[in-house]
């Protein structure tokens, strides 16, 4: 401990070592001038400090120093002793946050793996550092340390009609969310298994598809009779032996026109009925458009009517069901042929937009009432304006557009005609190597 000494002390042994000077033996000196006597005759005495008086002074000086000393040390000792205090309440504050911490981190780390969701943590290299049980039960164990490059090439299999989710190797779909840490360089993976969901969700959409379309099978019967009935008609001409050629091709013609409209018919209700269809198909936005224009020629004679097509991405490459997304702009195309006046043409819009293919088919009749078209907006099955109409053609093209992980809108105003669009999404690595550009 180091020595304390405060200035009083230190001036009290000058006063004592002063004293011991004077009280030495002093060497002969020379005479004292008259000052210097008159000097000596007013200084006091000295005291002999081998004399009882002088002993006492050295005494009482050793003792006041003492003191002194004794209050610094007692001053020390409170100091000390203060610091000592603030130190271990500080320590048992930092204790006490340390529990508070680790209470915190066990409570995350329960969560952490009572969590239903896949959940991966990457440092900032990209390594895995921490997975819970639900992602290793969607991955495989043991994967801390490994690459997550690595284990996407290992454990996922991206197809083409996934949409917002990713396909597995082992068949699982799920969707996959990343944000990146706050705290520390790094990512947090969530994987959420959506198999079950999606399965539950197909199996409780066909159940009210079915349910719809037996709601709706006296009205199609109907739908499916007249043309039937008008095949039969025809047919029965046919046996006349006296029938010119003219007329033997017209009314050949009218039959296969009629087993047509039964074809189409048909094809839309499976349609309906399944909900989904393959997406097996690869072909140009042009081979579409080519396509189309062949099965609505009939019609579009028939009401002395043109097509007009404006695409602007010819050469971009669709994956889709070739026969079912015709099928579905056909029913657009006959609607806003059937809506507008005679002999009047229909626009057909193709645009690339946002990696959204754009088709729009656009009429000039006579629009759709606001409560009717909010009901079209709500997803209503089978609403159609026509008196033997079924409105089985737009839930079609709705059930295509959804197939295809799209979407179908309609835009009416009355007296203004209507539009209706159906939205797909584009597959980057299906694009044209053509001189087309996005």
């Amino acid at each position: 401990m180091s020595r304390v000494v405060s200035s009083e002390s230190v001036t009290d042994s000058a006063k004592v070592e002063q004293v011991l000077e004077t009280h030495r033996s002093p060497a002969v000196k020379p005479p004292a001038s008259a000052s210097e006597s008159q000097r000596q005759a007013v200084t006091p005495h000295p005291i002999d400090p081998n004399s009882a008086e002088g002993l006492q002074a050295t005494f009482e000086l050793f003792n006041r120093m003492s003191d002194d000393l004794a209050d610094s040390y007692r001053a020390l000792e409170a100091r000390v002793g203060a610091l000592t205090a603030e130190l271990d309440r500080v320590n048992a504050q930092k204790a006490q946050e340390v529990q508070s911490k680790d209470r915190v981190s066990a409570r995350l780390s329960n969560l952490l793996d009572l969590l239903p969701g896949g959940v991966v943590v990457l440092d900032r290299w990209g390594t895995i550092s921490q997975i819970n049980p639900a992602g290793e039960e969607l991955l495989a164990t043991g994967l801390t340390g490994q690459k997550w490059v690595d284990i996407i090439a290992e454990f996922f299999a991206p197809q083409s009609d996934d949409g917002h989710e990713i396909s597995m190797k082992s068949g699982k779909r799920v969707s996959l969310s990343t944000r990146s840490l706050e705290q520390e360089t790094g990512q947090i993976i969530l994987l959420t298994d959506q198999t079950e969901t999606r399965h539950l969700q197909a199996q409780l959409s066909r159940g009210q598809r079915l349910s719809a379309l037996g709601r709706m099978v006296s009205a199609l019967a109907h739908q499916i009779r007249t043309p039937l009935s008008a095949a039969i008609l025809y047919a029965s001409h046919l046996k006349e032996r006296d029938l010119t050629a003219e007329q033997t091709r017209r009314f050949s013609e009218k039959i296969s026109s009629r087993l047509h409209h039964l074809e189409q018919q048909v094809s839309d209700m499976l349609v309906f009925a399944k909900g989904d269809v393959v997406l097996n198909d690869e072909c140009s936005v042009a081979t579409l458009m080519t396509e189309l224009q062949s099965a609505v020629d009939v019609a579009l004679q028939a009401n002395q009517a043109q097509l007009l097509v404006d695409n602007d991405c010819p050469e971009l490459i669709l994956r889709c069901n070739l026969q079912s997304l015709v099928g579905a702009l056909s029913n657009l195309i006959n609607n806003a042929l059937q809506a507008s006046p005679f002999a009047t043409n229909v626009q057909l819009a193709c645009q690339l937009k946002d990696n959204l293919l754009t088709m729009t088919v656009s009429d000039q009749g006579a629009g759709i009432a606001p409560p009717l078209l909010q009901r079209l907006a709500d997803e209503e099955a089978f609403i159609s304006t026509k008196s033997q109409g079924t409105g089985l053609g737009l839930a079609v093209v709705r059930a295509v557009a959804k197939a295809h992980c799209g979407e179908f809108e309609l835009c009416s105003k009355e007296q203004q005609g209507t539009t209706a669009t159906i939205r797909l999404p584009i597959n980057p690595l299906l694009l044209s190597t053509g001189d087309w550009h996005e």
